[in-house]
């Protein structure tokens, strides 16, 4: 070790660090020695850290001189072992002004204050060693608390690290229930991990103290203290020296105590280790706190999903018994239908046998109404039949080809002579044929109930009229029907609730309500749409929309027949290969058949034999028929390609939604043979006239649409814009338009793509149109300015990527704004339309 020389241990006083030469501080180390000090000594500072780790100092002495001991004092800070420790600067051999200037932590002046310096420095040492080891312990106590184990372990790691910080025989934490409790538990104990055992207050004075006055209770002398006066035979035999109980309180609920014990010992526990087993008392207190609330917590959750499952049961048998009355009110309501039935036929026969007589005109027109009503009410009868089938509880419809100016007029003339009886003048303004697709019976019942609606409100000596009218619209003609009366009217407020189910109003004349509600479901299902405003004029207003039929269909109905030698060919999507099978054979015996399995291959197939007739089924895997209808009628090439859809589903929104998609007809499984030969041989023709008429007269665009990206141009976009601002004005729900618009105009190739890359951002019912020179414009219905900033915002960067432009956006909710569409256009920075040459 070099010029390094260790002393023998001479007793446990400490351990002294010298940094100086051993031949001048002889005197000094023998000092050391003679009181008890175990010193290492050595002048090498390149020695220190092998020292330092070695022997493992209380204390430094720097004995070195001159320059020596400035660069002594600087490795001392330097190494990580020792700059921790107390440096005692030597001054017994020398003054010198190094040794006064140097900054250490004390100065050595003679040898006689020598060892209390040292004492003093030591007991630092240690009293710093205890706190770092209380504070290192209560932080794992803490962590401890504040971990996820369970309660018990926690108190038995708690208690452990307790006792090897406090020099305690017993450690213990004891609960009670409550601050009247006269007997706790011990629930963890140092000498015992697994003891658990109930103890009795009164035979432990000190920890009842402790829980009564929920403070500390300190017994130094367990013989001298009167607070133990009365259990000091039993601290006797035990040796008890000192006891310290520290209640657990936590938000003022007092929770048990931590109890600590000596015995057999000469010292009791000092101010330390009081503040120490306080700061525990408080960690533990929340810990046990936080114990006792989840487990209550628990119990109470246990309790919960008892009572669920107790009213799972309950619920499950009160839904048992419910089927059981609707099962029962089934049977009842098919009994009253079945025994309808009889007596209406009767009344219809009787009426048949009337018309066959000789009556005058009135009595004609009177038994013509007769029969026409009771033709409606067997209708009834028999929807009343349908809804007692059960869960299939909905109304359904049988839908053929009707003209709605023929429908209005019939209403109006079964009616007039109600409005005749009340001195009500009642009309029909339709003059223009307007053939769609619906169920005849249920629109009959639509027109009838809003007509007598409108009588019972009219004036005396009133008038109600029924309109027809054709509304042009880019996605297809709509007929638009309004039932209006010169009455006292409806409060506006009252106008979005009129076909509220069960609501009386004004209008509803203090009924139910019912009819108008039915009028609602009735339109509804036909893809239409109703709703109620007050004019200007005054009275109310009843007005409600139905898709028209396809243009083409009604032209071609006059069309010569022309027969072809060769034979058509058609293509049978279906995924069921028994069905498939019993298609191919009824139909090959007059087509070419071919047979796809799935939707998309169904598509794929059509696209590239461009069969003359396609029969597919709606629920279809990979692609479902009506998709597929869709997708064979917005592509040119497979647009004139007619579908017959084919379903086991007896729903009506699927079946009025397939011929208004296209579709040119839509069969029922299971099917007749007879009957499929003879729609697809209608088909086949309907197809044939149809490119016979596409010869005689050139195509020519739909006006509305733009021909560059196939949206809606501006005319368009304003006719779709006008729809959704009064609809949302009738239901008070919000419309926002946004405005598109490139830094610079964009050529016609590069919007190639970009409705497709929209559309796959926004919502099926938001609407997009062009512009002219890449400037786009977005419909967004139900949408407020916010949502629409949003939707525009994530689409853009599509945009932009497509058309290698940048673009601008502006949105205004136009449900609100009192401006012309054609201004808001202009506004948002849509270019101004193009003159008409």
């Amino acid at each position: 070790m070099g010029d390094s020389l260790r002393a023998e241990l001479a007793g446990p006083r400490g351990r002294v660090l010298v940094i100086g030469a051993r031949k001048t501080n002889e005197v000094l180390l023998a000092h050391l020695s003679h009181a008890g000090f175990q010193w290492v000594i050595t002048e090498d500072l390149g020695e220190l850290p092998l020292l330092a780790e070695s022997s493992r100092p209380d204390a430094v002495l720097v004995s070195a001189t001159g320059k020596k001991a400035t660069e002594a004092l600087e490795a001392i800070r330097q190494d990580a072992r020792l700059r921790e420790l107390r440096v005692l600067a030597d001054l017994t051999r020398t003054r010198s002004e190094v040794l006064r200037k140097l900054p250490a932590d004390d100065w050595v002046r003679n040898l006689e204050e020598l060892t209390t310096r040292l004492d003093t420095a030591l007991r630092e040492r240690r009293l710093m060693a205890r706190t770092r080891n209380r504070m290192e312990r209560l932080l794992e106590i803490t962590q401890v608390a504040t971990s996820s184990l369970e309660l018990e372990d926690i108190l038995r790691l708690v208690v452990e690290k307790v006792g090897a910080v406090i020099n305690a025989d017993r450690c213990s934490v004891v609960l009670v229930e409550d601050s009247n409790s006269r007997t706790a538990s011990v629930v963890a104990t140092m000498e015992d991990p697994g003891l658990s055992l109930d103890v009795d207050l009164a035979r432990y004075p000190e920890l009842r103290r402790a829980l009564e006055t929920r403070q500390q209770v300190l017994v130094e002398e367990a013989q001298r203290d009167p607070l133990m006066a009365e259990v000091h035979p039993a601290m006797a035999s035990l040796g008890v020296r000192s006891i310290l109980v520290q209640p657990l309180v936590c938000q003022d609920e007092l929770l048990g105590a931590l109890f600590l014990r000596i015995s057999h010992g000469t010292e009791g526990f000092n101010r330390d280790e009081q503040e120490f087993a306080q700061a525990v008392g408080a960690a533990l207190a929340n810990c046990i706190r936080n114990a006792r609330l989840h487990t209550s917590l628990k119990k109470k959750r246990d309790e919960l999903e008892l009572a669920y499952v107790e009213r799972y049961r309950e619920l499950t048998d009160a839904n048992r018994r419910l089927k059981d009355l609707n099962r029962l009110k089934d049977e009842i309501i098919a009994v009253c239908s079945h025994d309808l039935r009889a007596p209406l036929q009767v009344l219809l026969g009787h009426g048949r046998l009337l018309l066959e007589g000789e009556l005058d005109e009135m009595q004609k027109q009177s038994a013509e109404a007769m029969i026409r009503q009771g033709r409606k009410i067997l209708g009834l009868v028999e929807s009343l039949l349908e809804r007692g089938k059960g869960d299939v509880a909905r109304l359904s419809i049988e839908p053929r080809v009707l003209d709605v100016s023929v429908l209005c007029r019939e209403s109006v003339s079964e009616l007039s002579i109600l409005s005749q009886e009340r001195g009500v003048a009642l009309r029909a303004e339709a003059p223009e044929r307007m053939m769609l697709i619906g169920d005849e019976l249920k629109l009959h019942e639509v027109l009838q109930n809003l007509i007598t609606n409108a009588i019972h409100h009219a004036k005396n000596a009133g008038q109600v009229v029924v309109r027809a009218t054709r509304l042009v619209r880019p996605d297809g003609d709509v007929a638009r029907i309004v039932v209006q009366d010169d009455g006292k009217g409806i409060p506006p407020e009252e106008l979005p609730l009129v076909f509220d189910r069960y609501r009386s109003g004004a209008k509803a004349g203090g009924g139910t309500g019912l009819g108008l509600a039915i009028c609602k479901e009735f339109v509804e299902l036909h893809g239409g749409e109703i709703w109620a405003e007050a004019p200007p004029e005054g009275g109310a207003a009843f007005i409600f929309t139905l898709p028209l039929a396809h243009e083409v269909q009604r032209a071609v109905q006059n069309l010569p027949n022309k027969e072809t030698t060769e034979q058509p060919r058609v293509l049978v999507v279906e995924d069921e290969p028994e069905i498939a099978a019993v298609l191919v054979e009824v139909l090959r015996s007059r087509y070419r058949v071919d047979v796809a399995r799935d939707g998309a291959e169904g598509l794929a197939r059509a696209r590239s034999s461009k069969p003359d007739l396609v029969v597919m089924d709606v629920f279809l895997p990979k692609l479902d028929g009506l998709d597929a209808a869709v997708a064979l009628k917005s592509s040119s090439d497979t647009a004139g390609i007619p579908v017959i859809l084919l379903s086991a589903h007896q729903g009506v929104a699927d079946k009025v939604r397939a011929l208004n998609l296209g579709a040119v007809d839509y069969m029922s499984k299971p099917f007749n043979a007879m009957e499929l030969l003879v729609r697809t041989e209608r088909a086949l023709k309907l197809r044939k006239e149809e490119t016979e008429l596409e010869r005689a007269a050139p195509a020519v665009r739909r006006s509305g649409n733009d021909a560059v990206t196939g949206l809606y141009d501006r005319r368009g976009l304003l006719l779709r814009l006008d729809h959704e601002v009064g609809r949302g004005r009738r239901y008070s729900r919000p419309v926002s338009l946004a405005v598109l618009r490139p830094d610079r105009p964009v050529a016609n190739e590069s919007l190639v793509g970009v409705p497709q890359v929209i559309r796959a951002r926004l919502r099926t019912q938001d609407i997009l149109g062009h512009l002219g020179d890449g400037v786009l414009a977005v419909i967004l219905p139900e949408c407020n300015v916010e949502a629409a900033r949003n939707a525009i915002g994530r689409l853009l960067p599509d945009v932009e990527k497509q058309t290698r432009m940048e673009y601008r956006s502006a949105v205004a909710d136009v449900s609100h704004d009192s401006d012309p569409v054609e201004r808001i256009l202009e506004r948002l920075g849509a270019p101004a339309p193009v003159p008409r040459l």
